[in-house]
């Protein structure tokens, strides 16, 4: 049986069997502004933080700067263990056909992931985001094909890896694509209406290995970071 990875995320790890399994490959879907790459960073965070594993934050679409600007809102200091080489910014473009038909070559991004995972011993990835992968290759096969590869590495590597998706469905009924099935893990978070309101709510659909609770449960955004809470019930359910 694989170990258990601590996501340190409050009542994650219960709503997960007790953790992640070592080497799992877990998606982190929802729509814009439900919280993705926070819960996301939070993970990599708290294995530094919490239980010296090293980890790996590989953006697609912001820089450095801005990565350790939004950590900060929430008190993070990235640079410190940036400095102490337990923390990795990679950003760079994931390649994809037509970019390598420009004569662009994986090279000229700087670091590369294997590099970075080598550097400082990972134990934990992120990448932010998988969605990009639709984009940069032309069709279906393609895709799953990369997206495969990349999965493989990262297995590979030993890390225990969270990749965050961006899906268009605001509530928990969403369509399911290729790296929801690909992955060990889906969580879901999405919004439901109560009243007036709006509700963050959070759910484990699937994590392989694992004994999970799979109802809906609520989920707040605080100033230290997400937190679900595994024995309350969404407002917008109780009241059914």
């Amino acid at each position: 049986m694989a170990e258990l990875i601590n996501t340190g995320i409050p009542g994650v790890d219960e709503m997960c069997g007790g953790g992640i399994p070592e080497s799992a490959v877990v998606i982190v879907s929802g729509s814009p502004g439900i919280g993705k790459s926070n819960f996301a960073m939070q993970y990599l965070y708290n294995g530094v933080e919490k239980y010296n594993e090293p980890g790996i934050y590989l953006t697609v679409e912001d820089v450095p700067e801005k990565v350790r600007a939004y950590a900060a809102a929430f008190g993070w200091d990235l640079e410190k263990y940036e400095k102490e080489n337990k923390l990795a910014i990679v950003a760079q473009p994931i390649f994809g056909e037509e970019e390598e038909k420009k004569g662009k070559k994986k090279e000229d991004a700087g670091e590369t992931l294997g590099e970075a995972i080598e550097r400082i011993g990972a134990k934990r990835i992120v990448l932010d985001s998988v969605t990009l992968f639709k984009y940069l290759f032309k069709d279906d096969m393609s895709r799953r094909v990369n997206l495969l590869n990349f999965i493989k590495q990262v297995k590979d590597s030993g890390c225990t890896t969270m990749m965050v998706a961006e899906q268009h469905e605001s509530t928990g009924d969403i369509t399911y694509l290729d790296e929801h099935f690909l992955a060990d893990g889906l969580i879901l978070l999405f919004w439901s209406r109560h009243k007036e309101k709006n509700e963050r709510c959070f759910r484990v659909v699937k994590l392989r290995g694992q004994k999970i609770n799979p109802d809906i449960r609520p989920m707040e955004i605080t100033e230290k970071g997400i937190m679900v809470y595994p024995t309350q019930v969404p407002l917008s359910l109780a009241e059914k």
